[in-house]
């Protein structure tokens, strides 16, 4: 298949508890989408911090399950499949912390001229809750293809 190239916006919003302020994140950046018969592949480079380098972000969505791989220096695999936990492992340079998310939201749209992709879920690292986030991933085809 293909890989068509995409401009990928990217908000997110972490939301901890009532005494401190939502966490939100805004990011504009390119990429690819590849569409299969029954399964899309979303891939992009992300950068958390100034001055760290890029991280490779792999989002597959096959069967109503979507799975992000996230290479570098904070590197996880994450499931999410409504109403389903997922744990794993969350690897950064200071050591690894147990992670788990539970899907709330799956929600997708995807085509060749671009489309959505919106998920929310709770957060759980070394057992103890993290956070609520909401992500939202919008894609707008690049070139004229």
């Amino acid at each position: 298949m293909q890989a068509i190239p995409m401009l990928i916006s990217i908000h997110s919003n972490a939301h901890r508890d009532e005494a401190n302020e939502d966490e939100t994140l805004t990011m504009l950046t390119s990429g690819v989408l590849e569409l299969y018969e029954n399964r899309a592949v979303i891939r992009y480079e992300e950068t958390l911090e100034e001055g760290m380098p890029a991280q490779r972000v792999t989002v597959t969505i096959e069967n109503d399950v979507a799975t992000m791989s996230r290479n570098g220096d904070y590197a996880t695999d994450m499931v999410f499949r409504m109403g389903c936990r997922y744990e794993g492992q969350y690897h950064t340079p200071y050591g690894d912390m147990e992670l788990a998310v539970y899907c709330t939201r799956l929600r997708y749209d995807l085509a060749e001229d671009g489309g959505e992709l919106l998920l929310s879920y709770q957060l759980d690292l070394n057992g103890r809750f993290a956070a609520v986030h909401d992500m939202e991933l919008r894609l707008m085809r690049q070139g004229d293809d």
